[in-house]
């Protein structure tokens, strides 16, 4: 019973399944898995190609407009028309005689060809010139919001390849604990039936087994939970991810050290704060043009016609026109509210909003920069932390089981010393993962995170991760050390 206790955090998997024979997915490939198919950073790159289109079209205000108009028909006039009218000159026919219409009366076939050149260039229309300034200032801010979400992208499919790698290390503290309450229940039945301890270990040993029983379910389903939540990131439902080398993440404080330099890259390369800027500056340009609604205009135009036939009732025709001249356009009243705009008024208001946004997401990402610099080193504190209480526990749960062994500490002293010890290497776990999210929301809320972080944790990452499925707690199962520090290693 001495021997098999103090193996602590030690526990058996059955064999090597085919599900460990699988290879097992790292940090990048699930990262370029979800850059071809997560839905909502797909629809913001749609989002800023649609917007930045806006440049090509607001600029067309600004260019000439040019427009050529052809026709080339053939009429079949015929006209035998009579007429009891008077005479141009005032005189009557006698008798009430019809006289024939001259000069068009007659069958006539021709063909008659028509077309016009015109051209225009704006020369004052200070409406359409706020208009481009403000597509082109909508367009940065799309380019900046396709960032941020490009950022959101890696930081958040991060966060949910660590949720699964966590719940996986979870549902194996949850065995191991199982294992050793199982075998604890074992001995005291033992003991009991020797007469060596009383019915209340026996009890006490079979409720806390039947506790990681349950504790076991939840686990495994945790487990299949954080699955889906990474495929419906990536598409992708993978058998097995890779996991940190020896359970073991390096602790690397944030660079520079000083929170308020963080603060200041986050002032000026934040995405989603220069995105906010942007918009601000386009919703004001956009109230310039509203209020220039009322400025006239001034349009220089050009036009050129011809029109061509052949033996028409007027007879051939063969004219051309050329005109140049100016076009000036004085708004007077418009909308029912004369030079004052409805449109100018939803303008401003909407302009108010984007200044607001502005600035909720500049204070957003001040606390995010100050907070999760305050959080990566709590984090590195709470690891190392977290290392030395594993190592006192499993000293402490030596201590006890040697104690249980010749009568000074009971049953319960034992079950609750392995608690403390599995309980350990769990937040030892979540400790570590959340440190990794924390450095990478660092650099997010300071604009500088790119796939090359990706890059430099998937070197931690190794695919040398045993399956946590199949675990056996029969004699005889093949026994792996969960990280380094299970044999009091550093």
């Amino acid at each position: 019973m001495k021997k098999i206790m103090r193996i602590g955090i030690t526990f058996s998997l059955l064999g090597v399944s085919s599900l460990a024979l699988a290879k097992a997915a790292d940090l990048m490939q699930v990262y370029q898995d979800a850059f071809n198919y997560n839905p909502v950073f797909l629809a913001a790159k749609a989002n800023a190609e649609a917007t930045m289109e806006g440049v090509p079209i607001a600029r067309a205000g600004l260019l000439p407009q040019a427009m050529a108009v052809g026709n080339d028909g053939f009429n079949n006039f015929n006209n035998q028309s009579t007429s009891n009218n008077p005479f141009s000159n005032g005189g009557t026919l006698p008798n009430g005689q019809t006289f024939t219409l001259e000069g068009d009366t007659g069958t006539y076939k021709y063909n008659e060809q028509q077309y016009q050149l015109s051209a225009s260039q704006p020369i004052f229309n200070v409406a359409n010139i706020l208009n481009y300034s403000s597509a082109k200032y909508s367009a940065s801010a799309a380019m900046s919001t396709f960032n941020y979400a490009l950022q959101t992208l890696i930081s958040t499919t991060a966060q949910a390849y660590f949720a699964e790698l966590n719940a996986e290390d979870n549902l194996v503290y949850v065995q191991a604990q199982k294992q050793a309450n199982y075998e604890s229940y074992n001995e005291a039945q033992q003991k009991f039936e020797v007469g060596l301890i009383a019915i209340t270990d026996v009890e006490q040993a079979r409720a806390q087994y039947d506790t990681q029983v349950a504790a076991e379910i939840a686990a495994q389903t945790a487990v299949t939970n954080a699955k889906e939540s990474l495929r419906a990131i990536t598409g992708v439902y993978y058998e097995k991810l890779a996991s940190l080398r020896d359970n073991k993440a390096p602790l690397i404080p944030p660079k520079p050290a000083n929170v308020n330099k963080w603060v200041e890259t986050a002032d000026k390369q934040n995405w989603s704060l220069i995105a906010s800027r942007q918009t601000a500056e386009a919703a004001r340009k956009t109230v310039q043009q509203d209020q220039a609604g009322h400025l006239p205009t001034l349009y220089g135009e050009a036009t050129y016609t011809g029109n061509n036939t052949g033996a028409s009732p007027s007879g051939v025709v063969d004219t051309k026109q050329a005109y140049v001249g100016m076009q000036l356009t004085v708004p007077i009243f418009e909308n029912g509210v004369g030079f004052v705009s409805a449109t100018a008024k939803q303008a401003s208001y909407q302009y108010e909003a984007a200044l607001q946004n502005r600035n909720n997401t500049y204070l957003s990402t001040v606390t995010a920069a100050r907070q999760n610099f305050n959080n990566t080193l709590s984090f590195i504190s709470q690891v190392e932390a977290d290392r030395e209480t594993i190592k006192a526990s499993q000293l402490a749960l030596d201590s006890i089981v040697d104690a249980y062994q010749v009568g000074t500490k009971t049953m319960l002293d034992v079950l609750n010393a392995q608690q403390v010890l599995y309980t350990a290497w769990s937040a030892y776990s979540t400790d570590q993962y959340s440190y990794i999210n924390s450095a990478i929301a660092l650099k997010q809320a300071a604009g500088t995170l790119s796939p090359l972080d990706l890059q430099q944790i998937n070197t931690w990452l190794t695919e040398n991760r045993q399956p946590f499925t199949t675990t056996q707690y029969a004699a005889g199962g093949t026994n792996i050390q969960r990280g380094p520090l299970a044999s009091g290693g550093t």
